[in-house]
């Protein structure tokens, strides 16, 4: 039989692993925070747009809105950028 060519693991360190877990908890913040800025500018966009008489006002607040969803899109790409790095260092690091 002939063995396969898998590298060998490094097992990481308490201080890694929680090092690592510390990175994975910045990222969903990070991502919160883009989701929180999106639905901002959504939620104005639509709500101010509806009460303002003033036409070009009005055109920039409806700007907002795919602004929003472009921002949105940017935080849940970086998380998932992120997240695909994080898991693979995790299965070339278990845990001890």
């Amino acid at each position: 039989m002939s063995q396969t060519n898998k590298p060998a693991l490094n097992p990481l360190t308490l201080t890694e692993q929680l090092a690592a877990d510390r990175t994975r908890l910045a990222n969903e913040r990070t991502l919160l925070a883009y989701v929180r800025t999106a639905l901002g500018l959504i939620v104005s966009g639509t709500g101010f747009a509806e009460y303002l008489d003033s036409p070009s006002l009005r055109v920039i607040f409806i700007l907002f809105i795919p602004v929003g969803i472009f921002i949105l899109l940017v935080g849940v790409r970086s998380f998932l950028r992120r997240r695909k790095v994080l898991n693979e260092y995790a299965e070339e690091h278990p845990p001890t």
